[in-house]
């Protein structure tokens, strides 16, 4: 194990608080995040790790070689452009940025974006803690990007969005858009806390998560945490928007919804996880369902009570090392499920459920750091979509589980199968190689059709109650290949090289994208290609 690997896994994965700067931090993706999921594989660095949350506390120690830092202001701790530090309080700035320019061939356009952005963070007495980052971006999308934007009117997993128009390059067009985060949280005691703000939430081991992903827009939440023995609970109350801005009719504001959710996740053996999850969006005229506050109640109880017509999902989570070499792992969601109609083969519409199953293998062939992730990901359709109409909206549902017209599961929303194959070789400490393979089938809307791929459709469109198939539809067959290669110049600086290759074969229609692409990135993580 190299120094950077300990590194990271120092800062990452201890718990205790320590003078320096600590704050929960949600690092989907990022070199260190990668580095505590597979010691977990291997080692089982932390027997009361909870993975699937991917929440950790982020302790950046200063070392004895960089105390003096740049300027002997800046960099005095590696991983913190400026801090503060005392027994008491800290608090750390950084900023970041990612440049890059590609071409794709196919459809002789030239792709590009630009963001820029800085974060802060830090704690006050070892209690209260925060963290905020906004980011500024200009940028153009791939052919297949812009019909989804075109559809939902709003970039995916960000938000609003203007139109741009270089002032120096006449040609040089795309979207202008800004996305923040920012977090306050108190540590009520040692095992407890609680925070507000903006921001998403991912639940899983996977590449994709059935439960709670984060595909949409950041969204408002308040949420409560407790870690202790074997268990690690969290509920999240969360305010949504059934739309979005641009989709929005006039100056109003945007309609409202709401989420809440509980995970409870265990670790009966060290090297098994096992987790519970339930959600429920609603939206009352005028008010917050109170009931829903309750943090250990089954909300499928309340429903019932309340004879109410929310929408509540039921979920599965798991996750288990073994030979500290694989993991498999795997997600169960239900929608709405009946034993008797799944097993009378008559293909009963509200069978609505989602399954994902997956294997991660660390050193593939015995050879160091070369790793690989499969996964499968089945949604049947009409799942995650509702029946209750937004009132200027009648085409749209206002439960159903997304927000600003975006999934909070998985991107493709409902009505497909899909198969991913990553590929990940790290033969030094600064270069990392990666593959990906995405191969997936949906059934979309067909002549005015509902056949349950579009989520935010209101579900009592649908043809028939029973006849229905999965991938039913004008079948959508989706091959998307991704090569990349990351050079780490210095600390958190790198240089990438990426080639994508993807087609969509629909019935009548074939999108092709032939794209390379190149850039510097600093303190952030890498933007894959996506749906």
């Amino acid at each position: 194990m190299n120094k950077w690997v300990i590194s990271s896994l120092l800062i990452l994965i201890c718990h205790s608080l320590t003078w320096t700067q600590s704050y929960p931090h949600q690092k989907n993706g990022t070199p260190e995040a990668y580095e505590i999921d597979r010691s977990d594989i291997m080692t089982g660095l932390d027997s009361n790790l909870h993975t699937a949350i991917r929440r950790y506390e982020v302790i950046s120690k200063e070392s004895e070689e960089s105390r003096k830092g740049w300027l002997k202001t800046f960099y005095k701790n590696p991983e913190v452009l400026f801090g503060v530090n005392s027994e008491e309080y800290s608090f750390g700035i950084n900023v970041f940025f990612d440049f890059n320019l590609g071409r794709d061939f196919k459809n002789s356009e030239t792709i590009y974006a630009n963001k820029r952005g800085v974060e802060l963070f830090g704690q006050l007495d070892h209690k209260l803690y925060f963290y905020t980052a906004y980011e500024e971006n200009q940028s153009n999308f791939l052919s297949y990007r812009l019909l989804l934007l075109d559809k939902y009117q709003a970039i995916r997993g960000k938000g609003n969005y203007k139109d741009f128009q270089s002032r120096i390059f006449d040609k040089l067009q795309g979207y202008d858009y800004g996305f923040a985060t920012a977090y306050l949280g108190y540590k009520l005691s040692k095992h407890t806390s609680l925070e507000i703000g903006h921001n998403q939430h991912f639940i899983g081991n996977g590449i994709r998560s059935l439960l709670l992903s984060g595909s949409s827009n950041n969204y408002f939440n308040v949420k409560f945490a407790a870690k202790f023995w074997k268990i690690h609970y969290q509920s999240i109350f969360a305010e949504l928007s059934s739309i979005s801005a641009r989709y929005n009719r006039g100056n109003v504001l945007l309609p409202k919804k709401y989420m809440v959710n509980h995970y409870l996740s265990v670790k009966p053996i060290e090297n098994m996880e096992i987790g519970i999850y339930e959600a429920i969006i609603f939206s009352r005229e005028n008010h917050f369902e109170m009931q829903y506050l309750n943090p250990v109640i089954f909300y499928r109880t309340l429903e019932h009570q309340l004879d109410s017509p929310d929408n509540v999902l039921l979920g599965l989570n798991g996750k288990w090392n073994l030979f500290k070499k694989f993991s498999l792992y795997g997600q169960l969601l239900l929608d709405e499920f009946r034993v008797n109609e799944f097993f009378s083969g008559e293909g009963w519409w509200g069978n609505k459920y989602a399954l994902q199953l997956g294997l991660k293998h660390m050193n593939l062939l015995g050879v160091n750091r070369l790793d690989i992730q499969v996964e499968y990901n089945r949604v049947r359709p009409f799942t995650y979509s509702h029946w209750k109409a937004i009132e200027d909206f009648q085409e749209l549902t206002v439960s159903n589980y997304s927000h600003y017209n975006q999934p909070l599961a998985h991107p493709l929303g409902a009505n497909f199968t899909e198969l991913i194959l990553n590929l990940r070789y790290q033969p030094t400490e600064r270069i990392i190689c990666r593959a990906r393979y995405v191969y997936a089938k949906q059934g979309l809307n067909n002549n005015g059709n509902n056949v349950g791929y579009d989520i935010l459709i209101n579900n009592s469109t649908r043809s028939a109650n029973y006849g229905q198939s999965q991938n039913q539809g004008a079948l959508s067959t989706i091959k998307m290949a991704e090569l990349n290669l990351s050079l780490e110049i210095t600390r958190r600086l790198y240089w990438d090289i990426n080639l994508m290759i993807r087609t969509d074969q629909q019935e009548s229609t074939a999108l092709s994208n032939n794209f390379v692409n190149t850039g510097l990135r600093y303190n952030v993580s890498r933007t894959q290609v996506a749906y």
